[in-house]
């Protein structure tokens, strides 16, 4: 849902546009025209709902893959033991959800892989303990 607010700058009269969408984040924009603002409110509601909108964010630039990779290479170092426990999970990941932007990842997806995997069996072919999970 679009909200625009008339605002006086001092040099003028401005009109802030916020685009307020469940599942997508707040974009806004400001215009000097309320017809400007009301134009840009209206094609930006739409391209969100029909999913045509990417703002060139670093989430929607980047994948799973990619976040995985630079953790592997800057994080995993200074991990220490279990460093290789750490970079088998993330394969996992990489296998399962690697391809993904990091804007598509969302908590149900890694809910449902998290469950897919404590269902699964482990490479014995034994029953998973609620630790390794």
């Amino acid at each position: 849902m679009a909200t625009i607010e008339k605002r006086d700058t001092g040099e003028g009269i401005a009109y802030r546009v916020k685009v307020r969408i469940k599942g997508s984040h707040v974009q806004s924009a400001t215009f000097k025209r309320l017809t400007d603002a009301r134009r840009w409110a209206q094609s930006t509601e739409a391209a969100i709902r029909e999913k045509r909108y990417f703002k060139t964010s670093e989430a929607q630039r980047r994948t799973l893959s990619e976040l995985i990779d630079r953790y592997t290479l800057e994080v995993i170092p200074q991990k220490g033991s279990w460093a290789h426990d750490q970079v088998t999970r993330l394969a996992r990941w990489r296998a399962e959800l690697g391809a993904l932007s990091l804007a598509d990842v969302t908590p149900a997806m890694i809910a449902e892989g998290r469950d897919r995997l404590a269902r699964g069996a482990t490479a014995r072919g034994e029953r998973r303990s609620p630790l390794h999970r």
